[in-house]
Parts: structure tokens; sequence; C-alpha cells
């Protein structure tokens, strides 16, 4: 694997080398785009003023791309005060950030959103609307970040496209290729990508600690675990058509899918000895339409289906307990949505909107036991076969008001119907924010959000699975309600660079999955539980510096307290708190004016902190990433080594009412290699994908 990364790096850099020499006498008369328009308001030497849209804080992106390393919209985001990065991922202030393109509304999953961008050029992205407190009509709540897109200006008929590709080694090697055309003709727009990726995974966990059973028997339960993952090749597609029969009038369609297929094999010695053999198939199809009028109403249709198939192959013997028996367990998903919006434009100071979006899901899982000879049928769990529906309809009003050049006003009210097997509730969710700018430069949010988070589909079935052998139990709880969510905050942006914001949250009926010592048999519970409640309170401080034109970074600071009760936690009900801080920090060095190559490093640290009754330590991690581009930037190869220092993961212990173990995780550095070419000026357009938040891991 370094053999072959090392190769790859020369190969890469001679032709990138030999294209740009050729290309230098092109680039004297090209016209970047990015210095061909200049943003409405700029001071000189600074970041360009804010533009304040109700809620919303907008922010000129090709402003802050312009002499930065940003090769996609992701790293793009980066870039914006407030926003840090965290692992592979962002945040907003200190808080979890929803993403969105063009303000419609998408089936895509966090993690899909991300990978999008990931792969969107930065030079697509035209401006990012901040939001600490998301409005109704985004179907979103809390903070969210809206990417507008350039609108492409050609009607010619044109083809551009992208090849990328991947090869990394985290103890083993992963590999990733993608291929993506776009194909533009008249009022029709055509583009897909098909994406392969594969390769070997390796982790391991050492448990230590002892279990106290109610009657004084204590037991060491020290284990080595050690898990080889052999990951086949996972093929991602998409194929998506726009029609703009006119201005504000189109027609979005677009169908998608995946087929993952990989085998897990687990290896565990100490208190128990075992063998355990995963084979795990994902299959996904989704098709998404959306159609636009130019009277501002909006309306789409979302149709996905998901299946899960996982076979178990498992021996385990414990304390001369002896369990060998083979679990097939699947899930199935049908979910189909309907969502209608409208927006008015009133005078020139104010906005209404209103809208409707149902969600019709239907869940069937189940699980089964097959036990050999070896083993007692009445020594295993109980088989699972359940059918649930989920029906959501959430109905939502709102508009926005500038009541003077200095301060706005949005408001926004939805009210939600959620339907289940296991839930009936109506629920209403008031968003507020007000913005006041009391000169150019400054700028003052107040904002208040209420949220809802639903649990994963397979959380709340009553079913018992295994994990490394039979004293780790992963059990669903049939009771885990959704958590109820609330937010105040107040943000301050000084001199368009350096932000502040102050913030309490309160969340209610809050959950998250908890490892806990049975007191009446030597079983660890693995198990989704909710809470009484969950607060946080804290302050960031975020500022950038670039004293020169070879060094641009910025740092972001948090202070944080929280208190998480639960008062029937098993037997030992808990109220804990405790405040820790947050440091994350990037730079990037310039090597030379002209040529496009440079040096980022990114950090992130952590003081101690709790989740339930979970002791987290410190953490902190060092990525390095080395950019170079060439034939007007479409040609980018990065060289990377992420958790320099191997310093990321954490070791959870629980040492609360008499619990005592800690679980210490494998960490690996990832060194790695890609490169990108895009031909025909290719600019990767948003493309629905699916949601599988809540489906099985």
């Amino acid at each position: 694997m370094k053999k072959t990364l090392v190769t790859s790096v020369v190969v890469a850099f001679s032709l990138c080398a030999k294209a740009q020499e050729t290309a230098d006498s092109a680039a004297v008369a090209f016209n970047d785009s990015l210095l061909a328009t200049l943003p409405e308001l700029m001071i000189t030497g600074q970041k360009p003023v804010v533009k304040v849209d109700g809620a919303k804080l907008v922010f000129d992106v090709q402003s802050f791309i312009k002499d930065a390393p940003a090769s996609n919209a992701f790293e793009a985001l980066k870039l914006l005060p407030g926003v840090a990065p965290q692992e592979d991922d962002l945040s907003l202030g200190g808080t979890p950030v929803s993403l969105m393109v063009n303000g419609k509304l998408t089936s895509m999953t966090h993690k899909q959103m991300v990978a999008l961008l990931r792969s969107m050029p930065a030079n697509r992205v035209q401006k990012a609307e901040v939001m600490y407190s998301a409005p109704a009509r985004y179907q979103v709540h809390g903070a969210l970040i809206n990417i507008v897109l350039a609108k492409d200006a050609q009607h010619d008929s044109s083809l551009q496209g992208e090849l990328f590709g991947k090869a990394e080694t985290q103890h083993e090697g992963h590999y990733a290729e993608r291929a993506a055309l776009a194909f533009h003709k008249g009022i029709v727009s055509v583009d897909g990508y098909y994406a392969l990726s594969h390769g070997k995974s390796y982790q391991t966990t050492d448990k230590t600690g002892i279990h106290t059973l109610d009657n004084g028997e204590k037991y060491d339960i020290g284990t080595h675990m050690a898990i080889w993952g052999d990951n086949r090749p996972v093929h991602d597609y998409r194929l998506a058509t726009d029609i703009d029969f006119a201005k504000n009038h189109q027609l979005s369609i677009s169908c998608s899918g995946y087929y993952k297929d990989k085998d897990l094999h687990t290896k565990m010695n100490g208190l128990q000895n075992s063998a355990m053999d995963n084979y795990v198939k994902d299959i996904l199809h989704n098709a998404h339409l959306d159609y636009t009028l130019p009277i501002g109403l909006n309306l789409g249709a979302d149709f996905t289906y998901y299946e899960d198939n996982k076979t178990q192959d498992m021996t385990s013997s414990l304390l001369g307990e002896k369990l060998d028996f083979i679990t097939t367990a699947q899930q199935r998903i049908n979910r189909s949505k309907f969502f209608a919006r409208e927006e008015h434009q009133l005078g020139k100071k104010a906005r209404v909107n209103y809208g409707m979006v149902y969600t019709h899901i239907i869940d069937h899982s189940r699980q089964d036991y097959v036990p050999t000879e070896e083993t007692d049928a009445d020594k295993l769990p109980s088989p699972l076969s359940s059918r649930r529906t989920e029906n959501v309809l959430n109905i939502y009003g709102g508009g926005s008001v500038n009541l003077s050049d200095k301060l706005s006003a949005e408001l926004s009210l939805a009210t939600e119907h959620s339907k289940t097997t296991l839930w009936d509730e109506w629920d209403f969710y008031p968003t507020l924010s007000g913005t006041y700018m009391p000169s150019s430069g400054h700028v003052w949010q107040l904002s208040f959000s209420t949220d809802k988070k639903y649990p994963d589909f397979w959380a709340v079935q009553n079913v018992t699975s295994y994990y490394g052998g039979q004293y780790e139990q992963i059990v669903g709880n049939p009771a885990l309600k959704p958590s109820k969510d609330y937010l105040l905050s107040l943000v301050y942006m000084l001199h368009n660079k350096y932000m502040f914001r102050g913030w309490f949250s309160h969340a209610k009926d809050y959950f998250t999955q908890t490892m806990f010592q049975a007191r009446d048999q030597l079983v660890e519970i693995d198990r989704f539980d909710n809470f009484d409640f969950y607060q946080d309170a804290g302050i960031m401080i975020s500022s950038p510096w670039k004293p020169a034109w070879w060094f641009d970074s910025r740092a972001t600071l948090f202070g944080k307290w929280m208190r998480v009760k639960d008062s029937d936690y098993f037997d030992c009900p808990f109220d804990r708190n405790i405040a820790y801080a947050m440091l994350s920090a990037n730079a990037t060095f310039r090597f030379v004016r002209s040529h496009d190559l440079s040096l980022t490093l990114n950090g992130f640290a952590r003081t101690k902190s709790y989740q339930g009754p979970l002791d987290l330590p410190a953490s902190g991690n060092l990525d390095l990433s080395l950019r170079y581009a060439c034939l007007s930037g479409n040609a980018i190869l990065i060289l990377y080594c992420n958790d320099l220092f191997q310093t990321m993961m954490i070791t959870p212990e629980n040492h609360w009412a008499g619990q005592d173990m800690r679980n210490r995780f494998s960490c690996f550095r990832t060194v790695g290699l890609s490169f990108t070419y895009r031909f025909g000026g290719y600019k990767a357009k948003k493309r629905e994908a699916v949601d599988t938040s809540r489906m099985k891991k």
C-alpha cells in the first residue's frame, strides 16, 4: 500500500507539472470568474459585509475563497465565521447544523450531503445563507446552512465530466473511484454519476473492568476483540434531469440507489472466547420528483425502498456456558413523502410562506435464531417479526418583515401530528428570530427554535442482538420516545469577521445509547434510553487571522456547561453536570503565488465530558493535507494524513453506582492520496439522495 501511494504521488505530480507548462500561456488570458464578479460591499483587506435577510445571514462565498485553497463546497463552508470543522463534519456556533442546497427539501442524510458538497467545486457556490434557527418552510429544526449555487448562464449544448480516485490506508487499504457526466442542451439538463468504494478494515477493542453481581460475586471482564472487514465494492449511482420550461418553472426528476456487500470477522478472548462471522447486504432504491411553478408553488414527492440483510454465525463460551447459533435479521423500509410549499412577496418589506409535508413509513423487521446441536433453543432470545407504520403530517406558516434598514424579524409556526404503534402526538414548533445591524459590519441576532428528534427504527424493536460474544447484548427499547428540544441563541458579529455566540438548550426525553452491567446476570446491556432531560449552555468565540498572503488561519474556542438527569436509569439514577472547553483551529500555508500549492493543518481538542453515566476523557487530533492544483484548477492532487498522532479515539468509562468498565478502541492514522480531474468546465449539481438516518446500521 505504501509503495502504491508513493508511486501514485510521483506520477500524479509529474502529469500535473507537465500539463501546467502548456497551460501557463493560456492562463495569462484567462478571465477568472472569481475576480470578474465583485461583492456588493467590500472593505479593503477585509471580508465582505454580511447581508441580512430575515433570519438569514447571507455571505458571499466567492469573496471568502478568492485567496483560500478551498477545492470544493464543503471546504468553502469551513471559511465562514462561526463554522468549525469536527472530524468529518461541521458545526455552527458549537451546535450541529443541517445542510441544504438552493432551499429545496431534501431526502439526503447529513453524511450524504457532506459527501455531495465534497464533490462540488467551490466556484459553483455563489452564497451561503446561515440560520441559527431555521424557519419552518425549510422543514429543518435548529441551525441550517443553505448553499445557493450560481446559475449556469450557458444555453448551448455542452458535455462536462469529472473523474475522481482515492487510495488510503488506515491499517488496511481502502479505495474509491467516481465518474460523473453532465449534459446540457436548451431547456434540458441531464447528469449522473457512478461511484465505487472498496477495501479492507481492521479495528480492535480492549475492555477492562470488574462486573459485580447482587450476590457479591465479582468477575474480571477483561477481553480483547479484533474485527476484520472485507468490504466488497459498494456501488452507488444517480441519474437526474431538470427541465426549465421558463423562469422559475422547473421540473426535476431523479433516481438513485446503492448496493453494499461486506463480511466482518470477529475474534474475542479473555473473559469470553468467541468467534463471529457477519455477512451484511444493504440495498436502496429512491425516486424523487420536484415541480416548481412561477407563482411560487413548489410540489414534490419522494419514494424510498431500503433493505438491510444480515446473517451472523456466532460461537461463544462464557464461564463454561457455550452458545452456538446462527442469527438472520432483515429490515425493510418503505417510505413515501409528499410536500407542497407556497411563498408570496408582500410589497418590498414582507414575505409570507406556508405549506405541508406528509410522510408515510412502513417498517417490516424480523430476526430469527437457529441453534446448533450444542445449544438449546430455550437459551436464545425470542424471535422477532414486526410490521409497524408511521404517519407524520406537518403543516406550517410563517413570514418575515424588514421593520427598518437596521431591524428585521422572522416568525414561523409548524404543527405536526405523528402517529405510530408506539406514540400518537401533536407538537407545535415555534421559531422566532430578530436581527439588528446598528452599523456596517456589526450584527446582532437573537433566535429561539424548537425541534423533535426521532430514534432509529431498529432501536425501538423488542429484539436482542450480540456484539462480539454473549456478554455484550444490544437490546431494543420499545418504550423509547422522541426527544423535544428547545434552543435560545444570541449571536454577535464584529467587523464581519469575529463571531461571538451564547446559547442555552433544553432537551426533554433526550435519548442516547449507554452500557450497563446487569446486577442479576453476567451481561452488559447496550441500549438506547430516554433521560429526564439534557441541558447545556455555552459561549463561542471565532476569530480569523491572516497576517500575510502566504498564511491564513482561524481559531474557534468553546466554553460549555452541560447537565443530564435520569431518575429511573436501571437501579442507579443520576444527575450529573460538568463544564468543559473545546478548541478548533486550522491554518493554511501557501508556498508560491504563481502555483496553487498549499499545506493545511486542522486541529481539534476537547477536555473531559459526560455522556449520561459515561465519562468521556479528553481527546484531540491533528490533520495535515498537501494540495496541488494545475490546469486552471481542473486537476487537483491532495496528499493527506489524518489523526497524525493517533489521538482521536476516546476510551469511554463507567464508574457510576458500582459500575466498572472501560473500552479502549484502536486508533490508526490515515494516510491517503486523492486525484480529481474535471473536463468541459464540470460543475457538480445538487441531487437528491436518501435519508437513511433512522434505518438499521
